[in-house]
């Protein structure tokens, strides 16, 4: 979605459903020769002392990514040595697995800048907001970053800044990840000068213990294996989901005195991270290439006395199988409490079991990913004496998944207590292009309505309460047709689309939240709202619809009239 009284998209994202909040002004615009070599074709971000951009080489026609460093900091000399040794050290980094650097130039106006490989994909990030890696893919995962990162600790280049946000999957594969932002990289030389000094580094939920501090904050190549360490579990647990390792300067330092719960990870994985999570570094592996001759190393087989044991027992097993006449098959109802049991595994997923009397099980509902959907028919069919298991499982991305997880309690409200919440379109459809206009009617109690559209990418836009109409306060059953923000026109990618709303007694946030939002921040925050408020005092309802293609039309498309 997007406002008219916002800047549109970029190109390159404009297939996005979102909304763009404005930006202050770049330093260069699209079309900009940089160099008289690379063509400025769009922003990518900005940092506290450059800005990023995409650009193609105009004779070799490939795409780079140029970091351009502020002009209001090009005339300070430590700051452009800073940007010359990184240019210097990560352009003799070459690895398949970390992006190129290509070198430090200065065009004829002054401008100074680095250039680096383009990567084209999504980030793990983003790839984790929807789904979990599966096991093999961790461990392909680990093996492929470990390499790159050993070349690097090879040159005495530390990353210090291993997160998802910057690993890039093209096509999805993590067997072609690449690392990115060694904007922050410093040499193991304590005579060399770094980007950062002694401050702290990374972002909190990645940072090994030495960089919050700990251990006289010695920071060498085994900081980069833990962070690692934490990046491969919250990839084994997904759905945007991470270990808790603080959020606040004491909590980081407390959740980095032992090794993290993990208990969310699957079990095959947890004895392949734990080392890389031990707090002393001296306790971890010793080197990227130790971590990597581990995972090659094969496992010891051989019978010797345990192995002998292990035979007799299995022999006397089977005698005793022979003596002893087999259980009964559980009842239907021991049956529905160990299918509740691995129902209830599943994250981000709303799902139902039926068992009948001659123990077939039908599975309705929906999951998150197509392998769980896989998963749970294989699970479900593994229990001694089930019978036939048919499914009927739709599948759900996240967030919307979580969204509606979330809200399901407050949404079994029916009849003239549930709030309403529908199109209020003609045909009831709706196409790219149009305005979206709502039919809201609060529940059967006064309230505060809270209406938000949620969009597959991981962000919420809060159409109601906004800035422009904070006050969301309504009487019982009153019914409004709503156009949030005053305009909103409907834009992006065609397909499933998610608007939610609900309506309590008494307010559910005690300040104004950001227009748009992180669906992750702010489901937590509505999860715990939700929780304070009594059962009787909060209603729900969830409006998914589906977007289409814009109408064919020989007369102007559907504009909003200027405030």
């Amino acid at each position: 979605m997007r406002s008219q009284d916002l800047p549109s998209l970029p190109a390159d994202e404009s297939d996005r459903t979102r909304v763009m909040i404005g930006t202050s002004t770049s330093v260069l615009t699209p079309g900009f020769l940089l160099g008289h070599t690379y063509i400025v074709e769009g922003f990518l971000a900005r940092g506290g002392m450059a800005e990023v951009y995409r650009a193609h080489h105009i004779e070799l026609k490939t795409e780079h990514v140029v970091k351009v460093i502020l002009p209001s900091l090009a005339n300070d000399p430590k700051i452009v040595e800073l940007f010359r040794e990184e240019g210097r050290k990560l352009k003799r980094l070459r690895s398949d697995a970390i992006v190129n650097y290509e070198g430090f130039f200065r065009d004829e106006r002054g401008l100074l800048y680095l250039v680096m490989e383009f990567v084209d994909g999504e980030s793990l990030a983003t790839i984790l907001g929807r789904r979990r890696l599966e096991i093999d893919e961790v461990l392909g995962l680990r093996n492929r970053l470990a390499e790159g990162l050993a070349v690097a600790h090879d040159m005495g280049i530390i990353h210090r800044d291993i997160s998802p946000e910057n690993i890039i999957l093209p096509d999805g594969r993590v067997e072609r990840a690449k690392l990115i932002d060694f904007g922050i990289a410093k040499s193991t030389d304590a005579n060399d000068a770094t980007l950062i000094g002694s401050d702290f580094a990374g972002k909190y939920a990645f940072v090994a213990p030495e960089q919050a501090g700990l251990f006289d904050g010695r920071v060498d190549s085994r900081a980069d294996i833990y962070s690692l360490g934490l990046v491969l579990a919250a990839s084994a647990i997904g759905f945007g989901k991470k270990l808790d390792m603080g959020s606040s300067p004491s909590t980081v330092v407390a959740a980095r005195q032992r090794v993290p719960d993990l208990s969310a990870v699957p079990a095959p994985l947890r004895s392949v991270i734990a080392p890389m999570l031990e707090p002393r570094p001296q306790d971890r592996p010793g080197s990227m290439r130790e971590l990597l001759r581990e995972a090659k190393r094969p496992k010891r087989h051989g019978l010797g006395l345990i192995g002998v044991g292990v035979l007799l027992a299995a022999l006397l097993a089977g005698v005793l199988a022979v003596l002893v006449p087999r259980a009964p098959p559980p009842s239907p109802d021991e049956l529905r409490t160990k299918v509740a049991a691995i129902l209830s595994g599943y994250r981000c997923a709303s799902l139902d079991a039926v068992v009948a009397a001659d123990r077939s099980v039908r599975l309705t509902g929906y999951a998150a990913t197509a392998n769980d959907i896989k998963r749970l028919g294989h699970e479900i069919s593994e229990i001694r004496g089930i019978g036939l298991v048919s499914t009927e499982i739709g599948l759900r991305i996240w967030p919307y998944c979580e969204v509606v997880a979330l809200l399901n309690p407050v949404l079994e409200a029916k009849g003239s207590v549930a709030p309403v919440l529908a199109l209020a379109s003609v045909t009831g459809e709706a196409h790219i292009g149009e305005r979206l206009t709502l039919d809201v009617q609060a529940p059967e109690f006064d309230s505060y309505i809270y209406i938000d559209y949620f969009d597959a990418e991981g962000e919420v836009l809060h159409l109601f309460p906004n800035r422009r109409d904070p006050l969301n306060f309504k009487p019982k059953r009153n019914r409004i047709s709503f156009q949030p923000g005053s305009c909103w026109i409907l834009s992006g990618s065609t397909g499933e689309q998610l608007v939610s709303m609900v309506a309590a007694a008494r307010p559910l946030f005690s300040g104004e939240r950001p227009e748009v939002e992180k669906t992750g921040d702010y489901l937590a925050g509505l999860s715990d709202a939700i929780r304070k408020s009594p059962k009787a005092g909060i209603a729900a309802s969830v409006l998914f619809f589906d977007l289409r293609e814009p109408k064919r039309s020989d007369g102007p498309s559907d504009t909003c009239p200027r405030q």
